[in-house]
């Protein structure tokens, strides 16, 4: 009986990760669509997603509690300069590009893996990672040659993507200590510090949006932002490694967003890097370890 229910919780968390993936990858292509300041465009989102989730805190009749506030502390800040980087991203390379050199997060997770979790990946696994890169390097240059991609654009993604995965492990530990609803609470609270640090920086301010600038914001908001807490659900029933793994959808579902909505058609050239990409860190990911750790 036990062991079904954890069985139906390890099935959930997948399906979460799952709807969580395609519902966020919605998220770039509206941030490019949007001419609102981009700082300012994700501090509204955050205070947006804020109330949501305080009124999903509230029907559950949560009380208040210190060690919430403490476990979500440090996933908030990097949750709030991963956004930063990311989006600013998207402003200046193509969806596409900023999605492949995200999807080498399963290679990090697996160094994450050995160091923290005691596992032991094959040598093969490795040999597969400098393939996935050779896949990446190839869909990047190729869009460059098309004119919608910067050097700039690709660095900020590539860090972007490095504070996504101290995110997610950040989370994961989280998760084993507090639920989803207070964690993404109290995370976007958090991430709105660096966020508006970053907007009166730049000069841009927090100002209310106005007329058509709260459609990004709210559409945004509620659909990404539901995936990232479905996300965060999944974190306490799915193995960190298989996370990774799962990660790898937003590579197909973005550029099919930026198609739709941005008109950026992949080339053949950058749809064959794409597929060495997934193939390789497909490989990677599900290759057998000596020791997994998680439920998932």
């Amino acid at each position: 009986m036990k062991l079904n229910f954890i069985s139906n919780k390890v099935l959930l968390g997948r399906v979460s990760s799952v709807v969580a993936i395609t519902l966020m990858a919605l998220a770039p292509s509206v941030i490019k669509l949007s001419e609102m300041e981009i700082f300012r465009l994700i501090f509204w989102r955050l205070l947006v997603a804020s109330f949501f989730y305080l009124n999903l805190y509230i029907f559950t009749k949560r009380k208040l509690s210190f060690k919430e506030v403490r476990f979500s502390l440090i996933g908030g800040l990097v949750f709030g300069i991963q956004l930063i980087l990311f989006f600013s991203s998207v402003r200046e390379t193509s969806v596409l590009n900023a999605m492949v050199i995200g999807s080498l997060q399963p290679i990090i997770f697996l160094f994450i893996a050995t160091r923290f979790f005691n596992e032991k990946p094959s040598r093969s696994i490795y040999y597969w990672s400098f393939l996935s890169l050779a896949g990446t390097a190839l869909t990047i240059q190729t869009g460059r040659e098309v004119g919608v991609t910067s050097l700039s654009g690709d660095v900020l993604a590539f860090f972007g993507m490095l504070m996504f995965c101290l995110y997610f492990v950040v989370s994961k530990k989280a998760r084993t200590e507090i639920d989803s609803v207070p964690y993404q609470l109290w995370l976007t609270i958090f991430a709105l510090i660096p966020v508006s640090i970053a907007a009166f920086s730049f000069g841009e301010g927090l100002s209310l949006p106005a007329g058509k600038e709260w459609f990004p914001v709210l559409i945004i908001s509620l659909i990404p932002g539901t995936g990232h807490l479905l996300q965060n659900f999944a974190h306490g029933h799915v193995s960190l490694v298989l996370m990774g793994l799962i990660n790898l959808l937003a590579v197909a579902i973005v550029p099919l967003y930026a198609w739709w909505l941005l008109e950026e058609k992949p080339g053949l050239v950058q749809l064959v890097g794409i597929a060495i990409v997934i193939g390789t860190l497909a490989m990677v990911v599900s290759r057998p370890t000596r020791e997994l750790t998680g439920i998932g």
